[in-house]
């Protein structure tokens, strides 16, 4: 090979400057390039939704489920509730204007006025066979029956006040 002049060494270094010139720019532009490809893949390969959700992210949707459910089933008891109560009132003003209830207070107090009633006779049976002579057996005979009849009269009026409020009467047995 020949060599150089000078000439053709200036040409030929304005030529290899030239390159590293145009060179450069072109390095840094495949760089950006390949560095926003880079992190525009792996965001994509991030953010993309998986086909499984993680067993964490099923667990709190099925607890988000249910708890809705919950809350609704809980709304719809306390709905219930609440008709339940007005209901509760309104029977119990009717049963405490109801003929049936007034009926057993009827009957309980008239049980009651038959039992002054029998004491009444009997005391006075007592005193009328201390005053006659030889009525001692006839008052005992009587004295027995009418025993009987305040006994029946006692567990009518224990019947009717189970009847009417569920629970024996408190009262003793005479």
């Amino acid at each position: 090979m020949a060599p150089k002049t000078a000439p053709e060494e200036t040409t030929e270094q304005e030529t290899v400057k030239k390159k590293r010139s145009f060179m450069l720019p072109i390095a840094f532009f495949l760089c950006f390039a390949f560095s926003v490809g880079a992190s525009s893949g792996v965001t994509f390969f991030l953010l993309q939704p998986g086909s499984e959700a993680s067993p964490l992210e099923e667990k709190v949707t099925e607890q988000e489920t249910l708890l809705t459910d919950m809350e609704a089933l809980i709304e719809a008891q306390q709905l219930k509730i609440n008709a339940l109560e007005a209901q509760d009132d309104v029977l119990t003003l009717y049963l405490r204007h109801s003929s049936a209830t007034a009926l057993k207070n009827i009957l309980i107090d008239q049980e009651r006025n038959i039992q002054a009633y029998l004491k009444v006779m009997k005391s006075s049976m007592k005193d009328l066979s201390n005053v006659v002579p030889r009525t001692t057996d006839w008052n005992n005979e009587y004295q027995y029956q009418l025993d009987l009849a305040l006994k029946g009269s006692i567990q009518r009026e224990d019947l009717l006040a189970l009847l009417k409020t569920g629970e024996p009467n408190d009262k003793p047995s005479q």
